[in-house]
């Protein structure tokens, strides 16, 4: 798994970096760790991270910016931005960044984080099969934007153009098949959401962001605490 340190602190890279290796250890997976103190160099790089821990507020090159570069890169890449100020929050999940880490760093939350980070990696290749009649397609789960439904049957929008899959199975199916997926909340009887592409919610509804592309999806009174919890684990507060 190829990883990104940037920060012009040099503590708080050798922190991360041994965080990483600590949990390297443990866990036995390999990080393949590039460190920088700018983000100059990589403006100009096509080089592909898995995951990146990214300073908000460096000289001449500020994370928000590298952070847009690394997704032209790989739309994939899980991104944390780290600083010690919350005033860019609402533009870093602008970008969906993973997470959102305070300096200092609480290592617990961190050692948390990354766990839920490697499962998320994990489960970006995972595929599953949607069978409308005598037609099959294959979509990976992360690029699952929600299930609606339409019909009394399950329609699953896509992150490529917010393509439009239409199932045999109902949504209570795909609720149970997607509940390993910590990234899937249910916030509306008719809805199922991967909490990736959600920018923010209120008791009443959420926004789904894909791509600078905005959706309002609806969220039942019922369903409000438990979508609430559940998108509050996922972020790691």
């Amino acid at each position: 798994m190829k990883v990104l340190i940037c920060d012009d602190d040099k503590c708080i890279v050798d922190e991360i970096k041994n965080n990483l290796n600590a949990f390297s250890d443990k866990h036995k997976i390999v990080f393949d760790i590039d460190l920088f103190y700018n983000g100059v160099e990589l403006l100009n790089s096509n080089i592909s991270y898995d995951m990146a821990f990214i300073d908000i507020e460096m000289p001449l090159v500020n994370g928000l910016t590298l952070s847009a570069q690394l997704k032209k890169v790989n739309s994939n890449i899980i991104i944390f931005i780290i600083t010690s100020h919350d005033a860019y929050l609402d533009d870093a999940m602008d970008l969906d960044v993973f997470r959102y880490l305070s300096k200092p760093i609480d290592n617990n939350r961190f050692f948390r984080a990354l766990n839920t980070a490697i499962n998320y990696y994990h489960s970006n290749t995972q595929i599953i099969t949607l069978e409308y009649y005598d037609e099959y397609y294959s979509v990976f789960t992360s690029d699952i934007v929600y299930i609606t439904i339409e019909e009394r049957k399950a329609v699953i929008i896509t992150r490529t153009r917010q393509k439009k899959y239409y199932t045999n199975k109902k949504l209570s199916y795909w609720k149970e098949k997607l509940k390993d997926y910590d990234y899937f909340a249910q916030p509306h009887y008719s809805y199922l959401v991967n909490l990736r592409y959600v920018s923010d919610f209120n008791k009443t509804e959420l926004n789904i962001n894909v791509d600078l592309r905005n959706e309002t999806l609806p969220i039942s009174q019922r369903n409000y605490s438990n979508f609430k919890k559940a998108y509050f684990a996922y972020i790691g507060v």
